[in-house]
């Protein structure tokens, strides 16, 4: 393993730190990194390594890094997973290499380990570890090549017989035969004679004899079968060719208009077989071009992409109607088109004629678009369960072969994402972000994905390198964006950047999909909605004046009604069958209750009606995880609402099952309605999984077991997991480190409750909370050496909440603890 770098001073580190803050797409992640796993803080270690990834896509560095981090948990499939993403983007990277070799020597794959490390001396046959690893493994550096051998000596030259002098009977020699005028062709080499042996008989022919008699007529060609021909080639004897007849004439005479077409006919055959060879190789460069094409096209994910993708494809099939290729690119880009931009039957039906014609092939290479088409059909025909198993089973069966595709993994996480399954989505997504780095696509469902987890700045980051890799011009990521802002309960300027991209999809050339120019005006009309309400809110004159001008809307309570009575209209009439639209309807219901005071009927009746909306996409399509959990959040906030919620996710578990994301959902609304044991029994049930990643789920679990069961033990074991889960969002795990250090302080095991609060102070270090906590329990435990220390975490509470706006009892203490006089 790669030794790690020794640990630092907090000046250096707090230098590295600042480095890594002010530039993040920079170097800088690298030292840092380095520097948090020689102290064993792997959290913020993964956490700077994954930014790097992000940041520097092809280089191999920050996967191997990461690899390293993981590595030194024992998380040894995860490195191995992380190296083969670096392996992807450098496949000579000597560092990935060796780790990877190291890792599977560790697991027991010796063969593979050999193999990759043999792979490893070949990028650097100097490097030292390398070699220490090759000793290690028992594998010897290769021998140098040997010489090639010396090039065989020329075959000898075969020279024909000499001139063979024929003398008449009165000894005059007047007539002279060359041995080789009576050969047609040359005498062809058996392919199992031995070769010296066909070179004597070559070289060497029967001595000439003499003959008396008369002069014979000059020997004519011969067209015997091919085994007479050698032994006629050494007839020297005058008497030994056969005397002419007429009967013969009249064959020979055939046979030599046979040669003679013979001679005309091979060339114009030859001939045309090489115009058809040409006519077949040129049409094989235009269909592989016009697939090329077409695939390059499909990367962009936009929906004049798959437009032009189709017309590419069946243009191919045009030249060559049997090309499976082609029927399973047109069956995925028909599919999309249908399931996410266009709901016209006919387009439905083109995908699945050409999904038949795929699956009907017996090619079985690039069945990628195929088998992502299947599941997506599936999934929008309202069958999502049957389509998530379908393509977990291919995704497996390919893994199987260590075959790996970015596609089928982006549409798995997709699919996962949809059931409610929202950790293995992310596992799936991250697959499919390592073997494809620059997919708008990938960034613009791990987008989705960190939006409904509630993680906002990593959706917000995913859905800006989907914009990245397509010069802005990514309608999903535009509209990605612009929802996330309007989901914050202050988006301040964020109004302006959700207005300026609305506005920039609306007018994009050439233009998106009708489905998504509908659900930009519903959610122009939801930007006017909020931006109206929230203007008259704000004091200072100039942002209010900033505000209006930057998304064109006033606080006119009539004309913004107005506005989005428009946009809601204009949305429906271009897409009257999409059920998003009653999800981002039911959103702006909800702002505006959620803007009134709790008890206020028209809130009540605000709530109501997004509910109502929620229902009718679920009515759509009620296999959508993420409609029941809107539905759930609606019933949550409104007054009273708990039982309500309780009865939906209920219903939801019937028809998506076992969705751990529902299952965290109906726990929490349970134990809001003080249900504790129901909800302890539904949240065991969402964790019952070890490998599950389900942080909110034991967390909720760890605060029953601690404040209503008294089970400290049980509680501290809940809270490290969650901490764990939630490793990919540090404000969450810094929470779960406050929780678990505050069961430790309660258990009176002050050592592991001193490490807990500063795990989470390192996790998130704006967590105010958390700084009160733990400069309370180094007051009650009063060490004469956390004196200064005390007074520095009292003071950092007080520069995040100066006022006490997060906790006025905190807020009291702080100050009494830096100023105990």
């Amino acid at each position: 393993m790669p030794p790690t770098t020794k640990t630092l001073s907090p000046a250096e580190l707090a230098k590295l730190e600042a480095a890594f803050a002010t530039d993040p797409a920079s170097q800088a992640y690298k030292p840092l990194a380095e520097a948090y796993l020689a102290m064993g803080r792997y959290m913020e270690a993964m956490v700077v390594c994954k930014k790097g990834v992000k940041a520097h896509p092809t280089l191999a560095d920050p996967r191997v890094l990461l690899a390293r981090v993981y590595a030194d948990q024992g998380k040894d499939k995860k490195a191995l997973e992380e190296l083969q993403g670096a392996l992807q983007v450098v496949p000579s990277d000597k560092l990935a290499l060796r780790l990877t070799a190291q890792l599977q020597w560790k697991g027991g794959e010796r063969e593979s380990a050999k193999a990759t490390i043999a792979k490893a001396f070949e990028a650097d046959g100097a490097d030292g570890e390398t070699l220490a690893a090759m000793k290690e493994m028992g594998v010897e550096p290769p021998k140098p090549a040997a010489p090639p051998p010396p090039p065989p000596p020329p075959p000898p030259v075969l020279q024909a017989a000499p001139p063979v002098p024929m003398t008449p009977a009165n000894g005059v020699s007047n007539v002279v035969v060359e041995a080789n005028v009576t050969q047609p062709n040359p005498i062809p080499v058996e392919a199992n004679q031995p070769r010296a042996q066909t070179q004597q008989r070559r070289t060497a022919p029967t001595p000439a004899k003499r003959t008396t008699g008369s002069r014979p007529a000059a020997r004519r060609p011969s067209f015997e079968p091919e085994e007479s021909i050698s032994e006629q080639s050494e007839i020297s004897e005058l008497s030994a060719v056969p005397p002419r007849r007429k009967r013969k004439e009249s064959s020979h005479g055939l046979a030599k208009a046979l040669f003679f077409m013979l001679i005309f006919a091979v060339p114009v055959g030859t001939g045309a077989y090489y115009g058809v060879g040409q006519y077949i190789a040129k049409r094989n460069r235009e269909v592989n071009s016009l697939i090329t094409t077409a695939q390059d096209l499909l990367k962009t994910d936009t929906f004049h992409a798959y437009k032009e993708a189709c017309k590419l494809a069946e243009q191919a099939l045009d030249l060559d109607p049997n090309s499976a290729l082609a029927h399973r690119i047109l069956a995925f880009a028909y599919t999309v088109r249908w399931g996410e931009h266009e709901h016209d039957d006919t387009i439905k039906n083109r995908a699945e004629e050409n999904l038949r014609e795929g699956k009907a092939s017996s090619d079985a290479k690039n069945l990628s678009y195929q088998y992502a088409a299947e599941s997506l059909l599936a999934y929008y025909s309202g069958k999502g369960s049957e389509g998530l198993r379908l393509l977990e089973d291919r995704v497996k069966a390919a893994e199987a072969e260590n075959r790996k595709s970015p596609l089928l993994y982006v549409t798995l996480g997709s699919l996962q994402m949809n059931q409610g399954d929202l950790e293995r989505a992310r596992e799936s997504l991250e697959k499919a972000q390592a073997a494809a780095p620059d997919d708008p696509r990938v960034f613009v469902s791990l987008g989705n994905l960190q939006r409904r987890r509630g993680n906002d700045g990593s959706a917000l980051g995913h859905f800006n390198s989907a914009l990245r890799y397509t010069k802005n011009a990514h309608p999903e990521a535009l509209l990605g964006t612009a929802l996330l802002v309007l989901d914050q309960p202050e988006p301040a300027k964020g109004y302006i950047t959700a207005a300026k991209y609305l506005k920039q999809l609306l007018e994009m050339e050439p233009p998106p999909s009708p489905r998504q120019l509908a659900q930009a005006h519903m959610v122009k009309a939801l930007l006017v909605s909020r931006v109206s309400r929230d203007i008259p809110l704000y004091t200072d004159e100039k942002f209010k004046k900033e505000l209006e001008e930057g998304t064109g809307v006033a606080p006119d309570a009539a004309k913004a009604n107005k506005e989005i009575v428009a946009q809601e209209r204009e949305a429906t009439d271009k897409d009257k069958t999409n059920p998003d639209l009653f999800i981002i309807r039911a959103k702006r219901l909800f702002w505006e209750a959620a803007s009134m005071p709790g008890d206020d009927p028209a809130a009540t009746s605000k709530f109501d009606e997004a509910a109502a909306e929620v229902k009718k996409a679920i009515e759509a399509n009620a296999t959508v995880a993420n409609y029941h959990v809107e539905l759930a959040k609606v019933y949550l906030k409104k007054k009273g609402g708990e039982a309500q919620a309780e009865d939906a996710l209920k219903k939801a578990l019937t028809l998506v099952p076992n969705s751990p994301k529902l299952l965290s959902m109906l726990g929490a609304a349970q134990y809001r309605l003080k249900k504790i044991d129901d909800a302890r029994a539904t949240l065991e049930k969402a964790t019952e999984d070890q490998k599950t990643k389900s942080g909110e789920s034991r967390y909720l679990l760890g605060r029953i077991y601690r404040d209503e069961k008294k089970d400290l033990k049980r509680a501290a074991e809940l809270f490290d997991r969650a901490a764990a889960d939630y490793y990919a969002d540090p404000s969450m795990a810094a929470i779960a480190y406050d929780d678990l250090g505050y069961t430790y302080e309660q258990a009176g095991t002050k050592d592991k409750a001193r490490i807990a609060y500063e795990k989470a102070l390192n996790a998130d270090k704006e967590l105010a909370v958390a700084y009160c906590h733990y400069a309370r329990f180094l007051a009650k435990d009063n060490q004469p050496a956390d004196k200064d220390k005390i007074k520095a975490v009292a003071g950092e509470y007080l520069k995040l909440d100066p006022r006490g706006e997060q906790s006025a009892e905190c807020n009291a203490d702080m100050k009494r603890l830096t100023n105990p006089g």
